[in-house]
């Protein structure tokens, strides 16, 4: 484990660099050019389609490292709300009483072959309505639902989808991991008879939820192989099998585990797993918020040179600590640094709504519902074993003209930055702090009244 106080300095050195992102605004102002947009849920003939013309959100996208057209992309798919629920036997593996429909959303599955011109969609194996071979022998079958999902790319075709699966009402559920191999082999295919070139393997459970813990908002992250080890993937085709044996680069999951000790107390803390085997097998979690009452949103990065694991999330303010940002620091997944509080703000104040404050609120008649968590980002430092700049982002108020909330972002150059007393954090910056303004440029009145 990093001894705290080189932790802590080393943390702020990998964040070096990055204040030359604040000294370049004419070389970023210019931006890409957006395309057109495209559905991503292919018509409305089911399996393909969606028939119902339901909603879809929360989604994640990945490249395929084997070809850069080839899309693999998640979302909390709501198509299973109006499905029909076949009729099946009492001792099947489902956790919907046969003849009763579940209406619970599930997550979709999206595949473009043409870098996102086009798309075909399903939904992942083990719905609650699934009968395929793939659906039945699923862990995620006797779930009645599942939700946040996130797709990474790993070396030589792998991908590696991430999310929860639950009975509502329940703390019964798990975080899981799906794998998917891109063999490169197709140009077309139809995606809901599994003859495209992006083939389903299987899923693992990563952790499980217990009677008085829910495991809420994962987060995977994938590194790049660092030594010799391999994996081999039984990857299905056409009706047989494609043994695929690749460098294994380490996988990383983390999530929060939201537990009620007493009525009207909620606790929740972030734990991290890790895999060395392409996601076959996974670490006992480590505890990282430790010091921390109420953690959540949890997000990883990994620093291309060295390989150490950063982790951010936020901390909810309670009697004994505020409103705050933390990152913790790892050299293999398993032990971590104590958490580092980089960003503090005051409680949001009604009677100060213009005062500093990260953008939380709640669902009511005039706002929905958000909660301010961090963004994180690990560059390159060029050099072997020099860890590269972090960049972390959030949401704040009280930044714009008239307190209004923007977009922040703390970049941490480290060198510099640390004497023989102390460190100091650089001030935080607004991404954009510009006036309002429509699409031509012109700026935006509104009227009360």
């Amino acid at each position: 484990m990093f001894e705290f106080e080189g932790a802590r300095k080393s943390l702020l050195l990998g964040m070096s660099l990055v204040v030359g992102l604040a000294c370049a605004p004419a070389a970023w102002a210019q931006g890409p050019t957006p395309g057109q947009n495209v559905n991503m849920v292919s018509g409305t003939q089911w399996p393909g389609g969606d028939p119902f013309l339901q909603r879809q959100n929360e989604p994640s996208i990945a490249v395929s490292s084997r070809n850069p057209q080839h899309l693999l992309a998640g979302a909390n798919d709501y198509r299973t709300v109006d499905l029909p629920y076949p009729d099946v036997s009492s001792d099947d593996n489902t956790a919907c009483p046969p003849n009763q429909k579940c209406a619970e959303p599930w997550l979709g599955v999206f595949k473009s072959r043409d870098g996102g011109e086009t798309w075909q969609s399903i939904l992942l194996p083990g719905y609650p309505q699934d009968v395929s071979p793939e659906g039945r022998g699923s862990p995620l079958k006797r779930f009645t639902t599942a939700s946040d999902p996130v797709v990474r790319a790993g070396t030589n075709g792998l991908f590696y989808f991430n999310g929860i699966a639950f009975n509502r009402g329940t703390n019964n559920g798990v975080v899981f991991v799906a794998r998917f191999m891109d063999l490169n082999n197709k140009e077309n295919g139809d995606v809901t008879q599994g003859r495209d070139s992006v083939r389903y393997v299987d899923t693992i459970p990563v952790a499980s939820g217990t009677a008085t813990q829910f495991l809420d908002k994962p987060v995977v992250a994938v590194d790049v192989p660092r030594g010799s080890h391999t994996c081999t993937l039984h990857v299905p085709e056409d009706g047989t099998t494609v043994l695929q044996t690749v460098p294994a680069g380490n996988v990383y999951v983390a999530y929060t585990s939201v537990s009620n000790p007493s009525p009207g107390v909620f606790l929740s803390q972030i734990y991290l797993t890790r895999s060395t085997d392409c996601g076959a097998t996974w670490s006992s979690p480590s505890l990282i918020s430790r010091s921390y009452a109420k953690s959540q949103g949890a997000t990883i990065q990994i620093d291309p040179e060295t390989g150490i694991i950063f982790v951010a999330w936020r901390v909810l303010a309670t009697n004994s600590q505020p409103d705050s940002i933390v990152v913790a620091a790892s050299l293999d997944g398993l032990t971590f640094t104590p958490g580092i509080p980089i960003v503090t703000l005051p409680a949001f104040n009604p009677l100060n709504p213009t005062g500093p404050s990260f953008f939380d609120q709640a669902t009511t008649g005039a706002s929905f519902r958000t909660i301010a968590f961090p963004a994180l980002a690990v560059g390159d430092s060029g050099f072997p074993w020099i860890i590269g700049p972090i960049y972390l982002a959030w949401a704040q108020r009280g930044v714009g003209p008239s307190g209004d909330a923007r977009i922040m972002m703390l970049a941490v150059p480290g060198n510099g930055m640390i004497s023989q007393n102390a460190f100091k954090l650089p001030t935080p910056i607004a991404v954009d702090n510009g006036p309002l303004t429509d699409q031509l440029g012109n700026p935006l009145l509104d009227e009360a009244g």
